[in-house]
Formats: structure tokens, sequence, C-alpha cells
């Protein structure tokens, strides 16, 4: 009797999704090698190519998948607690994070645009794009608290929006950067002020 070779083991691919997302959140694109991806994600090379052909493509998909979790939060915890009030924990979790864990990831797309810009053609416009819709979301935010009285800052939505994420931005590197507490301090009443 013929021995059949068996299917390969099947895997979770959203799992598997998630699992090369956080990776490639800590160490970044370039530092990310197949092999590394392989181990993080669990799988086989032969089911890596299949499922998702090129560590580019993969790390493409990671990307959507980092700004569909973060919209859906964001708009989650705006419903529980308010536009403006969403913004202001945004802060206080990048705090949060730096005192839990004696450091800060960012934001992903932040990160992936610093790293993609002018090196990776495809992935850079996919981020950018990303980045935009993210924003856009700040600035419905904005609006809303507007409406409701939560923020009186006569600048337009997308003013604001842009301040406050370059300086929320701004925040997370400069506490990558090492900044005193001081720094940290004042960028965090910066984003209070914005907010205003």
């Amino acid at each position: 009797m013929l021995k059949t070779r068996g299917r390969p083991k099947a895997f979770n691919e959203d799992e598997a999704l998630q699992l090369a997302m956080n990776y490639f959140w800590e160490h970044g694109y370039d530092n990310t090698t197949l092999d590394n991806l392989l181990i993080s994600m669990g799988i086989k090379k032969s089911s890596f190519y299949h499922t998702f052909k090129s560590k580019e493509e993969l790390f493409s998909r990671c990307l959507e998948l980092y700004h569909r979790d973060i919209a859906n939060q964001l708009i989650a915890l705006k419903n529980k607690v308010g536009p403006k009030e969403t913004m202001l924990m945004l802060t206080q979790m990048t705090i949060k994070e730096l005192q839990d864990t004696g450091k800060v990831r960012g934001c992903l797309l932040m990160n992936s645009g610093q790293e993609c810009y002018n090196k990776y053609t495809d992935l850079s416009h996919q981020i950018g794009l990303e980045f935009n819709s993210i924003q856009t979301l700040f600035i419905e935010f904005i609006k809303e608290a507007k409406e409701k009285g939560e923020v009186t800052n006569t600048k337009e939505p997308k003013q604001i929006s842009g301040r406050y994420m370059n300086t929320l931005n701004g925040l997370v590197v400069s506490i990558q950067a090492g900044a005193s507490q001081e720094l940290i301090d004042d960028l965090v009443e910066s984003l209070k002020e914005i907010l205003e």
C-alpha cells in the first residue's frame, strides 16, 4: 500500500498575521528576516510563500491590519468616552506603556513611514494612505468634539488634528530618544492645550 503525502499542517492565518505585525512593530521592516517571521508566526516556509507570497506583501497586509485595528479601537473608545477624551487617553496610554515596559513602540505607521520613505515605493505610498485615513478619523473626532463644546480651539479641525498627531508623535520620538521628564511633561501639556 502506497503512503500518500499528508496535507501541510493548517494554521490560523489571522493569528499568524497578528504575530507578524507585532514582530514588525517591535523590530522594523529591515531588521526582520524571513527566518524571524517563520519563527514568530510558527509556520513553515512553504506555508508562508503559499499564503503571503513575500515579506513585502506580508508587511503590506500587516499595515492594513494595524490600520483597521487602530481605527476600530479608536471608534469604540470614542463611542464610550467621547472624542476629546479618546485623544487625551492616547497620551495617557503612551505614558503608561513607558511606565509599564520602560519603552514606547509608537505608531507602526509613523515608525514604518520613517523607515520606508524613499526606499520602498509601494510600501511608502500605502503608509501615506493609511496615515491620511487615521488623520481623517481624528478630524472627524475634533469636529464632533467642537459640536459638543469639548474643544473650543478656533482653528480648523484639520489644523488641530495635524498639530495633535505631530505632537503625539513628537512625544513618542522624544521618549525613544531618552528625553528628560521635564520635556515629556511639557509635551503632554502641549497635547492638552491643542485639544482645549
